[in-house]
């Protein structure tokens, strides 16, 4: 017969009298129970059974088909949005032109037309505009010249072009002009491009 557990070996003397009085009960309580009752060998060996090959098929098969479906929707979402060409919806363009040292810089944003959200697809066809070693340019609205809204990050490759899909999720009404700043870490950010 096994040896029943010492409270004070278990617990110690640390603690209030309050609590130890408490553990002490509850270690009482434990020690005055009896183990469950064995499992009978037949309900054993069934939980040990693997499932049949006909339920992993099925989660299989269902599986696939939610892979299938997941696909053909963002298949036809992508479609809806950018139609047959792969371009957005086009409703009008802006063009930015370079300043300072991206002089030789330009871009033209492509403005797809606005949907139920109050989004817009923004297709942007970047060239000149150097790369940025440990760095990005980021896309905003403006208002006076003030960078307000972003509308997405982007790099440029060794040429200095790109060709990005981005968002502006405002009214375009609200602002007047575009600028695209670089973002380099441990410098002050600058504008390279404006409409």
């Amino acid at each position: 017969m096994k040896k029943k557990p010492d409270f004070d070996d278990i617990v110690g003397t640390e603690g209030s009298p309050e609590e130890l009085a408490e553990l002490r009960q509850v270690h009482n309580l434990l020690l005055s129970a009896e183990p469950p009752p064995e499992l009978p060998e037949a309900r054993r060996k069934k939980a040990l059974r693997r499932r049949p090959a006909f339920v992993r098929t099925w989660a299989a098969a269902a599986f696939g088909f939610a892979a299938v479906l997941a696909s053909l929707t963002a298949g036809l979402a992508i479609g809806r949005t950018f139609g047959h060409s792969g371009e957005a919806h086009q409703t009008f363009s802006r063009t930015m032109h370079g300043i300072g040292t991206a002089a030789a810089a330009s871009a033209v944003i492509k403005v797809g037309s606005q949907d139920a959200s109050g989004n817009r697809t923004l297709r942007m066809a970047v060239h000149s505009l150097p790369s940025l070693r440990h760095g990005y340019y980021t896309l905003y609205l403006t208002e006076k010249g003030q960078p307000l809204v972003p509308c997405g990050v982007f790099r440029t490759g060794t040429t200095g072009n790109a060709n990005v899909s981005m968002n502006a999720p405002a009214d375009l009404a609200e602002y007047d002009g575009w600028i695209v700043s670089a973002v380099v870490p441990g410098q002050p950010s600058r504008v390279l491009l404006t409409t």
